[in-house]
């Protein structure tokens, strides 16, 4: 029985041409049409981000990291509400971040785009850069302050000898006090940043890139 004929290999120019032509007879005309309307939407919702819920952030965070300092110990801010005080705030900020970020987004040009509009780009990527700092912060100390919790949890299950607890317990309790004025000043920082970022580079952020598109591809 002879082995069968061997197959023929086709080229790797053969197959960018497949894929070029592929990509080519892709319409994305509707998609585009959707995309620019969500963007628009986006933008014109931004102006209520930025002019009264990022200002209520600030003040608010302000005012917690004014609270949070005060306290003398976390079981008191515990009793008293303010630690649930502060989960609210760091969801509140980070919805606020996630609405900027998206915001940002909708200013990024092309990948392959250079000249006048790598500078667009690169301002783009620095204030996403500081507003994702404030999204990833508050995530991480959400995290932080249930890790907390379940070590506590842990602990007092395991330890046997009080005195040792109570002493594991001063000491555990003083960290996530540090760890809750962490976190307010924190989110305070944060969002004057973004706040100041934003003013300072929004001249430099374009919608419509078109015109710069057609220069950059002259050289």
């Amino acid at each position: 029985m002879w082995p069968p004929p061997p197959r023929a290999m086709s080229s790797p120019r053969r197959k960018r041409e497949r894929g070029a032509e592929s990509a080519d007879e892709l319409d994305v005309s509707a998609l585009r049409t959707f995309l620019r309307k969500e963007e628009s939407d986006i933008r014109v919702a931004v102006n209520e981000l930025v002019n009264r819920d990022l200002m209520e952030r600030i003040n608010a965070t302000k005012a917690l990291e004014a609270k949070v300092g005060a306290e003398v110990s976390y079981t008191a801010a515990l009793e008293t509400g303010l630690v649930q005080e502060v989960r609210t705030e760091m969801r509140a900020c980070f919805s606020v971040g996630v609405r900027l970020e998206a915001w940002v987004n909708t200013f990024a040009p092309p990948l392959s785009a250079g000249g006048n509009v790598g500078v667009s780009a690169e301002v783009q990527e620095g204030i996403f850069s500081i507003i994702h700092a404030l999204t990833a912060g508050c995530g991480e100390a959400m995290q932080r302050m249930l890790a907390y919790e379940k070590e506590h949890a842990v602990m007092r299950t395991k330890c046997s000898d009080e005195t040792i607890w109570l002493r594991y317990k001063s000491a555990l309790e003083s960290a996530q006090l540090h760890d809750l004025r962490k976190a307010t000043i924190q989110m305070y920082g944060d969002l004057l940043m973004i706040s100041n970022s934003i003013c300072s580079n929004l001249s430099h952020l374009r919608a419509d890139l078109k015109e710069e598109m057609k220069l950059s591809s002259m050289y």
